[in-house]
């Protein structure tokens, strides 16, 4: 778990999805901010 970092920087993540959606199937999602 990440420690609360209340600094001036901005944080960018990615997103990305992998599926059909809710009404076709399961849905995979993930994000991650890099350092």
């Amino acid at each position: 778990m990440l420690k609360p970092n209340f600094s001036n920087q901005k944080l960018e993540a990615g997103t990305d999805e992998a599926g059909r959606g809710c009404l076709a199937g399961p849905v995979v999602a993930a994000a991650v901010i890099l350092p």
